[in-house]
């Protein structure tokens, strides 16, 4: 069985007609079923309504302009910690998980100083929750994090035969993106910045996913897959 949480808008929602056989909608509001990531108790209820893991997909979180930094490191990467950790019991030869980071963490990397990389490391301590009282770094700071736990994952699941990676999507077109390129947070300068000069559309992010839960991407674990329209080339080669 596949999984999506967050998946009932935006990139989820795009990414679950594009998997192969069964999927199992899972969101903190519509979809086919709840799921509360902040809420261990409703990540183990969904975990157990799986008995045997296909794909396993996470684009639940929020964003600078949708919460405070507290928040957003407890959804975006306590959330997927938590998620991960319910799953691994449910992983068998040809599982993959695929979350969702962000070219933030690839654009915040040269400033995540070393104490902080350690509290990343562990996300499911509570000294991560303090580290950052700005949204925006706390942002970037939990998708560097989704990052880490994608590699230590991978290397835990891989002698059972099971994968985990990650994508990081640039500003796309979705009703978070938009409002970050409304809400003044400087997306919609790093838009302009891009090859294209432009959102990316949800499917366009989708359709990677989808090529990673596939067999076609048996060989690709622990490592994370920038979708940004070259934002990030843009930024570095400047």
């Amino acid at each position: 069985m596949n999984v999506v949480i967050g998946g009932a808008s935006g990139i989820g929602a795009a990414t679950v007609p594009l998997l192969d056989g069964p999927t199992l909608v899972a969101d903190l509001r519509g979809g086919d079923t709840v799921c509360d990531i902040t809420d261990q108790a409703s990540v183990a209820a969904l975990a157990a309504r799986v008995d045997t893991l296909d794909a396993l997909v996470v684009t639940a979180g929020v964003s600078p302009v949708q919460a405070d930094a507290p928040r957003i490191l407890e959804v975006d990467l306590r959330g997927v910690a938590r998620v991960l950790h319910a799953f691994e019991p449910r992983v068998r030869p040809g599982s993959v998980a695929v979350c969702v980071s962000s070219m933030a963490a690839h654009l915040a990397a040269p400033y995540l100083d070393e104490d902080t990389l350690a509290l990343l490391s562990d996300p499911l301590g509570d000294a991560v929750i303090g580290a950052s009282d700005d949204p925006g770094m706390a942002y970037a700071m939990a998708k560097a994090g989704v990052q880490q736990l994608v590699r230590r994952t991978a290397a835990v699941w891989g002698p059972r035969g099971g994968r985990c990676v990650s994508v990081s999507p640039g500003v796309i077109e979705t009703p978070m993106g938009r409002a970050e390129m409304e809400g003044g947070t400087g997306a919609a300068d790093l838009v302009g910045m891009g090859a294209f000069g432009r959102p990316g559309q949800p499917e366009e992010v989708a359709s990677v996913i989808a090529f990673l839960c596939s067999a076609g991407a048996s060989f690709i674990t622990g490592t994370d897959i920038l979708v940004d329209g070259g934002v990030v080339a843009a930024v570095r080669g400047g």
